[in-house]
């Protein structure tokens, strides 16, 4: 059985797609579902994210969670994936 907060059974992800995982944990129910429909978005697998996807898709994941909850959880979540970035 899948839990909303959590990826499906099974599911094996990189590193960094667990920490951007984590990070959309902390802003809507649903971090699973935003980063599938975000990653489909930009051709990428959400369980296989790298360096230059995250910045990729980073966009399009703000802009996801601040559509479903709001543009302050959105930035929030700007801020915390750029903390992921080289650097960070």
């Amino acid at each position: 059985m899948t839990t909303l907060g959590q990826p499906p059974e099974g599911v094996v992800m990189t590193p960094l797609s667990s920490k951007v995982f984590q990070v959309l944990a902390q802003y809507t129910a649903f971090p699973w579902a935003v980063m599938v429909a975000q990653c489909k978005r930009c051709a990428l697998d959400p369980s296989a994210l790298g360096t230059t996807d995250l910045k990729k898709v980073a966009p399009f994941l703000c802009s996801g969670v601040a559509r479903f909850t709001s543009p302050e959880k959105g930035e929030s979540v700007r801020r915390d994936l750029d903390r992921l970035g080289p650097g960070g």
